[in-house]
């Protein structure tokens, strides 16, 4: 009897261990308990056992002593417990991918056979281990795992331990069985630290991270004929976590990642394509097939199970990961001794505070299929497959229509003996035959992560000089303070690539990236933004010297197109300025940007970022004379950069996509996976925002309301990059000159039947030159190569269209003023303090690059273009100083039929008392300035001085008005009806517009009467009111139409 139960337990453990042999085995039957000393595993059996990833292998594995214990009359019920001492586990990483795993030795455990009795009993086994090591040498570092009293055993449905009975659901009808499986451990121990040797000297601080009691759970299913795995859930959880990690601690994890990233990735590659159809996910059984199976069995009991199995059923393969919180603590090394010794900031430290964070991973998806059997499926998610299934829609046409071009290109060319029959009709897809059918293997497949945050905080930089005090969150959630739903993510992101199982060299969706931001704050803190930046550069250059030393590649590929989208909801900006006790009691602390709805996208299928909506709002533009190429009057002038590039239109008209280009013949048509694949540099984003306004807060005798700066209005943005898309068609130009295909003169022919059919048809389609593109401009009408180089040297790095349709309101008062000329200054010295850093810290190659080619090293250029409906800004100022004795202010207003270009402070009080001097106009007032005769003795427009000051003599008062009605009639007289146009990007001599208003122009504007204020005109209102207590002066600043083209170097 012994002997027989040596035998089936050596049948068993031979599968996992080495050179087994029955003497090793002292088992007593009676008692059911047997031991086993200095068992050795088997690496491929154990890497199939875990299905480890192919750049990692298991190199050896040992067990000091194994003790197991069988329940002979509870075999039903409870199951066969195996408890091991000490297990130690030598790992390496490979290079290259080793060869795929093998399969499951689960599966095998009784050579394939249906799923009885014996599998029932070895799958509910429990394993007990009271401690294992791991120890993993890889090419930069070495790592080591340490877990204790690590469980493994069988769990119902609800994940607590039960009769083995409830640990597995089984459906007859689907043919498959679900069991449920746990692992937990008390402490698990991680450390990894860099390689030190003669060849490899640097310095890498090691990394230590100690977790507290975690688990897995894992749900299998499997087939009752074959017991082979279809899929399988994993899901990590980890409690809370404390993670303290200096700079060069960081610094060391990045390096590592970045040693082992070529290696995943081939890795990842090779998983992909050797996938098989039972990982793929499997759809249930039609409700027919159901119904007939259940007709065949009558029993009730089969029908309960078949309902508890669809809860709890595993439909693909997934894995997740959830943590509750997590607590991490960035902060500097400062007693390193290669620490830059003049930093700006010293002894810096950042927390990171996260909530319920999970990571889900799906690497076997039917692309198009529905996700709503995934976990924490959400209106995120579903939102997001709204807009992947409207691009797969649109990556299907096009594969449509490249194979009908190929086809075309391959055969024979009777079809192009006439003109007629050389048109492509692109508004149908019935002209063109389908691909072949696919087999299921062929199938496009995806593979995506899902990652939710559901509330965190980043608090500000704090360091040791600082004032002890609670630290300040600088980017936040306020979910609670808007009333959001609690289940609502602050963060949800989710990437997804595709690919084909079997490696078909075939067409590709490219890749898409979908983020949802709620209810974020972001606190633009000058301290935090400086350490951050200084922390980035450092990071980068250790990384920059770690890749040199191990001589690993960076591949400069270029950046190829992801399709993204970004959804916010409820986003809120806060520039804050420092300022003390002693400041005004209606000085704003912050100005805050809000928006209520925001999306962000380089796609053309959400609403208001279509294409129509692209051509609509280039017709605005083109309405406008100053946006025209032929308008070079003041502002603007022969020079100026181009604000309406043609990229913009051919985007608009999509005569910009690869199909176009391999219609055109600058492509040669392939089925490859990179057939329809464009390059990053060729995107154009387009931001739209439902509502945006701007208020200021903080102020103290505000009762912590915020005050109204700018109302409420919808905004468009669209940018490109013009540059980069020249270049792009270039090199295809340049490609197609250099091919010597046998088959040139066909696809000349070609091409040339293409352009007849494209500028027929474009000139039948497009809309009159009403629409401000006066002729759809063709992808022919790129520059040549010979016009190329100046074309582009004109143009600007980035191109930005900003367009508000509706009236754009403003409110602005004194200390408000002085509080955004004290915000301009705080911007503008951090930009200046992060520039400088940047080029004393930025990397090697842009440091050699200027140097070595001093030619092709030139600034950075953003060309704006702005369109405003109408804007209307009001200003509350201080009152103007007045003597003692003088009249009301109400006396002298100016009658509004007259100019209101001037404000006199002594008209209809009497002419005596003082020398004459020049009436001094609200723009001057606000600059500090005086009127053409001369200088006055006025106060400063910010800090305004009450001191005596002498009133303007009436005569010379008037003659001014004299003279300044004669500017203006004229003007208006010349100008009837015309736009008026407000430049403030020409940036002239580097003078600042906040800060130097002492233009003739300017002067000349605000002197023009009311009666020459029509639509398009700009109006000045000054009103003067006067109280015992307080008097004050209100201006208002109505401008419609306005115009803005900028070249911001």
């Amino acid at each position: 009897m012994a002997g027989l139960i040596k035998k089936q337990i050596l049948k068993h453990l031979s599968r996992f261990a080495k050179n087994l042999s029955p003497d090793k085995i002292n088992l007593s039957t009676l008692k059911g308990e047997g031991q086993l000393t200095n068992l050795e595993l088997d690496e491929e059996v154990l890497q199939s056992l875990l299905d480890l990833p192919t750049w990692l292998a298991i190199n050896r594995v040992e067990c000091n002593k194994a003790a197991i214990r069988i329940p002979w009359t509870k075999l039903k019920t409870h199951p066969i417990t195996l408890t091991l001492d000490k297990v130690v586990m030598e790992m390496s990483t490979c290079d290259e991918p080793r060869p795929p795993n093998g399969p499951s030795p689960i599966a095998t455990a009784s050579g394939q056979s249906e799923y009885g009795f014996a599998e029932k009993v070895v799958e509910g086994m429990s394993l007990s281990i009271n401690s294992i090591v791991i120890r993993i040498s890889a090419k930069a570092f070495n790592a080591s795992f340490e877990l204790s009293q690590l469980q493994v055993y069988s769990v119902n449905t609800s994940w607590s331990i039960s009769d083995l009975r409830f640990t597995r659901i089984q459906d007859p009808q689907r043919g498959e069985i679900l069991t449920f499986k746990e692992i937990s451990w008390q402490m698990i121990r991680i450390e990894a630290d860099a390689i030190q040797s003669a060849e490899h000297e640097i310095l890498s601080a090691p990394i230590r991270l100690i977790t507290n009691q975690s688990k897995i759970r894992v749900t299998l299913k499997r087939r009752i004929k074959d017991c082979n795995v279809v899929a399988s859930k994993l899901i990590l959880i980890l409690d809370d976590l404390l993670w303290v990690l200096t700079d060069s601690q960081l610094k060391a994890m990045v390096q590592y990642a970045k040693s082992l990233s070529e290696a995943m990735e081939k890795s990842a590659q090779q998983r992909k394509s050797m996938a098989t159809e039972e990982q793929v996910s499997s759809p249930p059984p039609s409700a027919q097939q159901v119904r007939t199976q259940q007709a065949s069995s009558a029993a009730e009991q089969t029908a309960t199970m078949a309902n508890l199995f669809s809860t709890y059923d595993v439909c693909e393969t997934s894995h997740h990961l959830q943590i509750t919180h997590l607590d991490l603590h960035i902060c500097d090394d400062i007693h390193v001794k290669d620490k830059v010794s003049n930093k700006r900031i010293t002894g810096g430290a950042m927390q990171l505070s996260f909530s319920s964070i999970t990571l889900d991973y799906y690497p076997f998806h039917r692309a198009g299929d529905s996700c709503d059997h995934w976990m924490h499926y959400s209106e995120a998610t579903k939102t997001r497959e709204g807009w992947v299934r409207n691009l797969l829609d649109e990556f299907h046409s096009n594969v449509e229509m490249l194979t009908s071009a190929v086809r075309d290109h391959q055969g024979p060319a009777p079809a192009h003996t006439s003109p007629q029959h050389g048109k492509i009709n692109t508004s149908s897809s019935a002209s063109f035959s389908p691909p072949l059918p696919q087999s299921p293997k062929t199938q496009l497949m995806s593979s995506s992560v899902v990652l939710r945050i559901a509330d965190f905080s980043i608090y500000q930089v704090s360091t040791a000089d600082q004032r002890r005090s609670s630290p300040k969150t600088m980017i936040s959630c306020n979910k609670k303070t808007l009333y959001l739903p609690p289940e609502m993510p602050a963060i949800h992101v989710e990437f997804t690539e595709y690919y084909f199982p079997d490696g078909k060299d075939y067409p590709i969706q490219c890749p898409n990236l979908y983020v949802q931001l709620n209810a974020l704050q972001l606190v633009l803190d000058p301290r935090s933004l400086v350490w951050i930046n200084l922390f980035a550069l450092d990071l980068r250059q250790s990384l920059e010297q770690f890749m040199e030393i191990y001589k690993l590649s960076d591949s400069q590929k270029p950046e190829e197109h992801v399709d993204v989208k970004v959804d916010g909801l409820m986003l809120k900006l806060v520039i804050p300025i420092d300022r003390d006790a002693s400041c005004p009691a209606d000085l704003p602390r912050s100005i805050s940007v809000q928006t209520s709805e925001m999306v962000a996208t380089n796609t053309r299928h959400p609403a208001n970022c279509t294409r129509s909506h692209l051509e609509a709002l280039l017709q605005a533009f083109e309405e406008q004379p100053f946006f025209s190429p032929c308008f070079s009057s003041f502002p603007r002038s022969s020079s100026s950069v181009p604000v309406l590039h043609p990229v913009f239109q051919r985007h608009a008209h999509e005569q910009d996509t690869k199909l176009h280009d391999i219609y055109r013949g600058l492509v040669v048509p392939t089925l490859g996976t990179d057939a329809l694949k464009m390059p990053a540099a060729a995107d154009f984003w387009a931001l739209h925002f439902a509502q945006f306004w701007v208020d200021y807060e903080g102020t103290r005798g505000g009762k912590g309301r915020p005050q109204p700066f700018v109302d409420s209005f919808p905004l468009t943005v669209w940018a490109g990059q013009p540059a980069k898309i020249v270049q792009h068609q270039e090199k295809l130009r340049c490609g197609l000159s250099s091919s010597t295909s046998g088959e040139a003169v066909a696809r000349l022919q070609r091409k040339r039947l293409l352009k007849d059919y494209y500028s027929t048809d474009a000139h039948d389609a497009t809309p009159p030159p009403s629409n401000g593109l006066h002729k759809p401009l063709s992808c022919d009408s790129l520059p040549s190569s010979s016009s190329s180089l100046s074309s582009s040297s004109k143009d600007a790095n980035v191109h930005v269209l900003v367009h508000v349709q509706k009236h754009l309101s403003a409110q602005v008062s004194h200390r408000q003023y002085v509080f955004l000329m004290q915000l301009q200054r705080s911007i503008k010295a951090l930009q200046q303090t992060l520039q400088q850093d940047l080029e004393k810290m930025g990397s090697k190659k842009d440091r050699k690059d200027p140097s070595q080619h001093p030619a092709d090293h030139q600034p950075f250029t953003v060309c704006l273009g702005l369109l405003l409906k109408s804007a209307e800004v009001s200003m509350l100022l201080k009152p103007v100083p007045r003597p003692e004795g003088s009249g009301s202010p109400l006396g002298s207003e100016l009658s509004p039929s007259e100019s209101r270009g001037t404000l006199d402070a002594g008209e209809g009080s009497g002419s005596e008392g003082g020398a004459a001097k020049g009436a001094c106009t609200v723009d001057q007032l606000l600059c500090g300035e005086g009127s053409e005769g001369g200088a006055t003795h006025g106060p400063a427009p910010l800090v305004p001085n009450y001191t005596s000051t002498t009133r303007p003599d009436s005569n010379h008062k008037a003659s001014v008005d004299e003279r300044t009605f004669a500017k203006n009639s004229g003007r208006r007289s010349s100008d009837e009806g015309g736009e008026m146009v407000v430049d403030g990007g020409e940036d002239v001599g580097g003078v600042d517009p906040l800060s130097d208003c002492s233009d003739k122009d300017k002067s000349a504007a605000a002197k023009m009467p009311q009666s020459a204020s029509r639509k398009g005109s700009l109006s000045v209102v000054s009103d003067l009111l006067s109280s015992s207590n307080s008097s004050r002066s209100t201006s208002l600043y109505s401008m419609s139409n306005i115009l803005l083209g900028a070249a911001l170097i």
